[in-house]
């Protein structure tokens, strides 16, 4: 078999002709736009492996390599060339090559010399059901690798496969119904040993044709067997048994060894390995030395570099021995997890994200564009449990947390945590908890929303009191509850509120993974009576109202005023908000039309964004068309997952950030936000040259905006509306398709209006 071989530029170029001639503008060459940027956690370590000056770390969240001389990292996701970021398994070896073996069953090959990329894509294209790469492990020009279907042999030198084993010889482990998961592979002795989820099983001396069953026996029944080494001219495996030498063709448990261990490397002098929390060394006269007698976390593998272990940890990165008990970690700056749950972009163009819900969440972190912070239990006193399921933007560049029990909490514009209200402070009510005090203490307040006037608005989900749901905190901190509730008696299930342009408040009633008990959707107004409502206020809308389904996870009101709700099934838009039962209409496109609609966002454009779990599709303002759409497969395999959760833009740079349980995936756009008038026009580049330049970025627009480039003596050279709301772009042509020529131009800007008008020229030079 022929290993894909394909360098990385060429490699992705197919999907960015698809997903990146974006219909905003028939250019595709803008410097930027299409761009993607992918962060994830690298804090979950499965294998790690040192070059003699580096060590390089296999994560879920993708691969790092840590330089030990000056604590720098670099960092490798999907977007910079690793097929997944998925990653189980990692060797180097001698010629500076790097060999990535994922869950999904690709393997990467990178060269730190070049820095240039190669694929083998038959594991992964096998059509096993379960592909993933346990473990590598080179002898001499053969790559012996570790599946969970069996043992593949790839030559190096020929990047070709040229042995695959999926049979030894015993019925238990050819069995149809159980493939032979092999977690280690070594050479030993002209024979290849291997640990399978079935046994130990090894080829036979004789043998020359591997491939058959008959060639291999199995030389031991133990099946938790997780690591092969060899050390002072004999093979040792650890397992959950303990630690066992090959001796006269059985294994020999060692002496001293009463659990179970797990070898993470070799030296000269000594064979290292785990057991229970204890890092111990065997050396060649078979004493067993305490090296440590206490790890951080679950070790999953480990090296050696210039003497000193480095340990690779399950959640904790990688650690070095600072002394006999305390540990140095080590990991890229990156978030706590990564699941993003709900994000949101603040007034300073921090990104926000919460991290998930009920025993599931990692607390909450934002990301400046340079620097992630991460807020846990562990450094922040004010938060008592790190399950942070939704984060809204409030007054003053506030943030409001929502905890899943422990009530709100609030952080300041420059990002401090300043308070938690709950049922203490101002007297949330919510479920009573499971401490014997009988108090309606586990607060899980909604997503919040803020007024017109700074009021904050939150409700309290299953709060056993349904005169107390709904609360409100004044600009002036004191806070006021709202009696009654849109179910009578019926827990509420409110997760998030949205306020219309007549301050009425609509109810999200679902979280992601957790289904609506609501039987109607929900929306509150204490100042104005909407028709249909109660004299409280209250008022719901049924499916018989027109909803597409009464499950919501998102609620947006777009730059029209009208209210876009994404149900279980498809979306429905309210364009009468002060009469919400009369103009129901439904999103008939099909791409959306019958899908679960997990996040809708509007962008500067008023084109809507819609997150669900086969990707994002990019809806006309009007819902009426299809303008774009964003998937793994159309991005190239850049952008993380398919199923995207929250959808946030940062409207000044012009990025869409897509939040997935497999970390964040930033694309660049093109629209941003406009400005309220012509302050400056900004060009860039300028001057143009030609052909090395082909589109001129115009910046500083405002709503609507009309380009015009003129030619010094007036003439009109073109006229186009601005593609990206904030900034338009022009492709150094005329209105019939030529390139002009070189010269001084005017680029003049109006609002539609043609009130406000703005100018700067720019010059063109064609080479």
């Amino acid at each position: 078999m022929r290993a894909g071989i394909v360098l990385m530029m060429s490699r992705w170029s197919f999907g960015l002709i698809l997903v990146f001639s974006l219909v905003f503008f028939s250019h595709e060459s803008v410097a930027g736009i299409g761009v993607w940027k992918n962060y994830t956690s690298m804090k979950s370590v499965r294998s790690v492996a040192s070059d003699g000056k580096t060590v390089w770390a296999a994560t879920s969240g993708g691969v790092f390599r840590f330089d030990p001389s000056d604590s720098t990292y670099q960092k490798f996701v999907n977007s910079d060339g690793l097929s997944t970021n998925n990653v189980t398994s990692l060797i180097t070896d001698s010629t500076g090559l790097v060999w990535i073996g994922h869950q999904s069953g690709y393997i990467d090959v990178y060269d730190s010399k070049r820095s240039t990329w190669r694929y083998i894509t038959d594991v992964a294209l096998s059509g096993k059901s379960n592909r993933a790469i346990n473990g590598l492990h080179r002898s001499g020009d053969k790559i012996y690798i570790a599946t969970a279907f069996g043992i593949a042999v790839f030559s190096a030198s020929k990047f070709e496969f040229s042995d695959t084993y999926t049979s030894f010889g015993d019925p238990k482990i050819t069995s149809t119904v159980i493939q032979p998961n092999v977690s280690s592979v070594v050479l030993f002795q002209n024979r290849v040993f291997a640990a399978t989820n079935s046994g130990i099983v090894s080829s036979k001396a004789s043998s020359t044709n591997l491939a058959a069953p008959e060639s291999w026996e199995v030389v031991s029944p133990i099946t938790t067997g997780n690591a092969l080494f060899q050390f002072n001219g004999n093979l040792f495996l650890s397992a959950a048994s303990g630690l066992l030498k090959f001796q006269n063709n059985n294994w020999i448990p060692v002496a001293g060894i009463t659990s179970g261990v797990k070898i993470f490397s070799v030296t000269d002098t000594a064979l290292l390995f785990i057991e229970g929390s204890t890092v111990k060394s065997l050396n060649a006269n078979s004493v067993i030395s305490v090296i440590s007698a206490s790890i951080p976390a679950s070790v999953s593998s480990g090296t050696v570099l210039n003497g000193k272990i480095f340990l690779g940890f399950e959640t904790n990165g990688v650690g070095t021995l600072k002394n006999s008990s305390t540990w140095d970690l080590y990991f890229p700056n990156g978030p706590n997890s990564n699941a993003f749950y709900q994000l949101v972009m603040d007034e300073k163009g921090v990104l926000w994200s919460a991290s998930g819900q009920y025993n599931s969440g990692y607390g909450f972190y934002s990301f400046d564009g340079t620097k992630w912070r991460n807020y846990t239990t562990a450094n922040t006193p004010a938060l008592l449990n790190n399950d942070c399921f939704a984060v809204s933007l409030g007054p003053n560049n506030s943030k409001w947390i929502s905890t899943w029990g422990e009530g709100l909490i609030l952080v300041n514009g420059n990002g401090e945590v300043v308070k938690c209200f709950n049922y203490s402070n101002p007297g949330l009510i919510g479920l009573v908890r499971s401490d014997g005090l009988g108090l309606p203490s586990y607060i899980v307040p909604s997503k919040v929303a803020t007024d017109r006037s700074g009021n904050v608005w939150v409700s309290s989900f299953l709060s056993v009191d349904n005169n107390r749901v709904l609360w409100k905190m004044k600009p002036d901190s004191s806070w006021e509850s709202f009696p009654g509730s849109p179910y009578g008696t019926s827990p509420s299930f409110m997760h998030g509120i949205v306020i219309d342009q007549n301050q009425t408040k609509w109810f999200i009633n679902a979280v992601h993974g957790r289904a609506a008990n609501s039987p109607t959707i929900a929306y509150f107004n204490d100042a104005k009576i909407l028709p249909g409502s109660t004299p409280g206020g209250w008022g719901t809308i049924a499916e018989e109202d027109g909803v597409t389904n009464l499950q919501t996870e998102t609620m947006v009101v777009d730059k029209d005023g009208d209210l876009w709700i994404g149900t279980g099934i498809g979306i429905t838009i309210i364009t009468d908000v002060s009469n919400p039962k009369v103009r129901v209409s439904k999103v008939f496109l099909g791409a959306v039309r019958d899908q679960n609609i997990n996040c809708i966002a509007v962008d500067p454009l008023n084109n809507k964004w819609v997150a669900t779990s086969t990707g994002v599709f990019v809806l006309s303002p009007d819902g009426t068309q299809l303008l774009q759409q964003y998937n793994v497969e159309l991005s190239g395999g850049k952008m993380l997952d398919d199923n995207v959760i929250s959808i946030a833009f940062d409207t000044k740079k012009g990025i869409a950030y897509f939040g997935t349980e497999k970390g964040l995936s930033g694309v660049e756009i093109a629209a941003v936000a406009a400005n309220n008038s012509f302050s400056s026009i900004d060009l860039a580049p300028n001057p143009v040259y030609l052909p090395g330049h082909s589109t001129v970025e115009i910046r500083g627009l405002v709503d609507e905006s009309t380009i015009k480039v003129l030619a010094l003596n007036g003439k009109m050279i073109k006229q186009f509306p601005a593609q990206g709301g904030g900034r338009a772009f022009w492709d150094c042509k005329d209105s019939e398709g030529r390139t002009v020529a070189s010269g001084v131009y005017i680029i003049v800007v109006h609002n539609r209006a043609g009130d406000q008008v703005g100018s700067a020229k720019i010059a063109v030079i064609r080479k």
